[in-house]
């Protein structure tokens, strides 16, 4: 071969081997994208609730649950309910809620006040008539007024807007905060 086409050849070469070295010194390591992925932080796990069970159950006692869990889930925990159980006075496919205590009646009992039958029956704060807003501590017909005006302008999408459109007070708020919903 002639002299200049060797040397073109040569030249294109080096380059190509040039260009190999530069790509594998730019390209991570196998390894290191491995341990990349290895630790990405884990998707976050809501934590689980406590429900006190209570009434007509094998074994009334505090069971720890998954979030999003229904009553019934809570009644099972408790080791199921005794034959004088009252299961049409609940609904045992609601969810239940971090800290709540669940009653199951006996037939014929009516339950404690307070005790919750499955039934949320917390306020949904886009849907509640007026009396039933009146009903919430610390709200009077002036404070309900405002907040069906507020929902009527733009429906509510968390609880705390209560406090964050200037609708109540921080003890307010605090005081109602478990009794309202947004659904």
């Amino acid at each position: 071969m002639p002299r200049p086409v060797l040397i073109v050849m040569a030249l294109l070469a080096a380059l190509g081997l040039a260009f190999a070295v530069a790509g594998r010194v730019l390209a991570p390591p196998a390894a290191a994208i491995e341990i990349a992925e290895a630790t990405a932080p884990p998707s976050p796990i809501p934590p689980p609730v406590l429900v006190d069970v209570a009434g007509a159950v094998a074994r009334p006692a505090v069971v720890r649950l998954a979030a999003g869990s229904r009553v019934l889930d809570a009644i099972a925990a408790a080791g199921g309910t005794t034959p004088d159980a009252d299961l049409l006075s609940i609904n045992r496919a609601a969810l239940v809620r971090d800290g709540e205590r669940l009653y199951v009646p006996r037939t014929g009992e009516v339950p404690p006040a307070r005790a919750a039958t499955g039934t949320d029956t917390r306020v949904d704060l886009n849907r509640a008539t007026a009396a039933e807003l009146e009903a919430l501590p610390g709200i009077g017909p002036g404070i309900t007024g405002q907040i069906i005006r507020a929902r009527e302008q733009r429906p509510f999408t968390r609880i705390e807007e209560l406090q964050t459109r200037g609708l109540v007070t921080a003890r307010v708020f605090a005081e109602l905060r478990d009794q309202v919903v947004i659904r």
